[in-house]
């Protein structure tokens, strides 16, 4: 049994290290570092041209990303969690785009099926009120003759109401998800212009 696990023991090593640098290559990054003598270094591999010197993650773009694992001794714990989650999200937003015209393509790809939703739940909403109105005409054309209201026409009202609440009840509910969408991809090129003018301040 021993002699067996000695002729496995190279074999597993070997799978590690396979796996090991199919991590690396799937996580491949640009890094940049300084020795001594101020020669700067960019590299996918920091372990090799940047070992043992300070070292910094830059996206496609140039621009220097926070260390994750760089504490800061003013900080509380919860104000380095959420610099933390601002980092992540922003890396995602740099890896994601190249301009805000991107964005703004994102947004109104985004915007299509809400927008026709609106626009559905709109045109429905006028012809029901437009049903109410005629409904109303009658209601009052007969009051105004003095004869009475028949029961089926005031169910027709009470149900045409109902109608238009549950309607713009859809309606806005509907608006406000082409709100939020908007207000997201606004969100996401204000920053996208505040990261991209840090970038030129260096």
């Amino acid at each position: 049994m021993r002699s067996q696990a000695r002729s496995l023991a190279p074999i597993m090593a070997l799978a590690l290290m396979t796996v090991s640098t199919a991590g690396n290559a799937a996580e491949a990054r640009m890094y940049r570092c300084k020795d001594a003598s101020g020669r700067v270094y960019y590299t996918d591999r920091p372990d090799v041209a940047c070992l043992g010197l300070e070292t910094d993650e830059m996206t496609k773009q140039g621009l220097v990303l926070e260390r994750p694992d760089s504490a800061r001794p003013e900080e509380t714990r919860e104000e380095r969690e959420a610099r933390l989650v601002q980092e992540r999200r922003d890396r995602a937003l740099l890896q994601t785009y190249t301009s805000e015209q991107q964005i703004e393509t994102a947004k109104q790809r985004s915007l299509q099926r809400p927008l026709l939703g609106v626009k559905y739940a709109k045109k429905k909403l006028a012809i029901y009120t437009e049903r109410l109105d005629q409904l109303r005409e009658r209601e009052a054309a007969l009051e105004k003759a003095d004869q009475p209201v028949p029961l089926d026409l005031i169910e027709n009202i009470d149900a045409t109401l109902s109608d238009i609440w549950k309607l713009e009840t859809e309606l806005e509910t509907k608006q406000r998800r082409v709100d939020r969408i908007v207000d997201r991809f606004e969100a996401d090129k204000k920053r996208y212009r505040e990261l991209m003018a840090r970038r030129d301040d260096k």
